[in-house]
């Protein structure tokens, strides 16, 4: 049986959740003119009250403030697995990297096709294999590919239990190789990759290798910054164009 203090305490939790993103309300928290609540991240955005469509006031609630900076919430994702209850400045960078967040399928952001799936990140390699295998593979140490250059080489790898997203690309006489990491953000630079380039008798040889970055970062915005594995084209063509990983 649900005790009375905890039921007390999701009541209020119910109140703390802006009606516009439906996050926890977190101080300044305004109100409009018929006293409804708006969150400090939408007040800036909206014209309106999304509860009623009347106009918004920089009245302050102050009582609810208090209210919120001494209440435990429980993480949005808790219908997921995640147990976690934290005060009010600390909750939502918690949602930022609960591993419990839902993930959209990562095919969807290099626009290699559609995909409804939304699930947990430990879900996420087994979907990719089942749905998408043609858009994966295991990485072997070692194992080489033949390929053609100038080239744009794309694939989701899967490597120490992890994911990641492979990407080479040429522009002006140039091969940029990006790894980037699917996961949380701050894990990405625990990985570095090293791509080796050689002919097929190893005589002669070229190799790139970067930190990875973050699933999160625009891959055209880190070949534009130049931050990630770089090889002049011209060295790459004398070669028999094989890769090993």
């Amino acid at each position: 049986m649900q005790s009375q203090s905890t039921g007390t305490e999701e009541g209020f939790l119910s109140q703390l959740q802006c009606p516009e993103c439906m996050e926890y309300l977190r101080p300044p928290i305004t109100l409009c003119v018929n006293g409804h609540n708006i969150c400090s991240i939408c007040r800036p955005k909206v014209q309106h009250c999304p509860t009623c469509g009347q106009q918004l006031s920089d009245i302050r609630n102050l009582a609810l403030e208090t209210v919120a900076r001494n209440m435990k919430y429980t993480c949005p994702y808790q219908n997921y697995g995640c147990g976690e209850i934290l005060a009010y400045d600390m909750i939502r960078e918690h949602q930022e990297k609960c591993r419990y967040r839902p993930q959209i399928c990562p095919v969807v952001k290099p626009a290699r096709g559609s995909c409804s799936w939304i699930g947990l990140h430990s879900d996420m390699k087994g979907h990719l294999k089942e749905q998408h295998r043609d858009l994966c593979c295991d990485y072997v140490e070692g194992e080489s590919k033949v390929l053609n250059t100038p080239m744009c080489v794309s694939q989701f790898v899967f490597a120490s239990d992890e994911v990641f997203y492979f990407r080479f690309q040429d522009s002006s006489n140039t091969l940029y190789g990006v790894v980037q990491y699917i996961g949380p953000a701050e894990n990405a630079a625990k990985y570095k990759y090293k791509v080796e380039f050689v002919n097929t008798d190893n005589t002669e040889g070229a190799t790139v290798m970067h930190l990875s970055s973050s699933f999160a970062e625009n891959f055209d915005d880190i070949f534009r910054s130049g931050n990630c594995g770089k090889l002049q084209i011209d060295r790459l063509s004398r070669l028999k164009n094989e890769m090993v990983l």
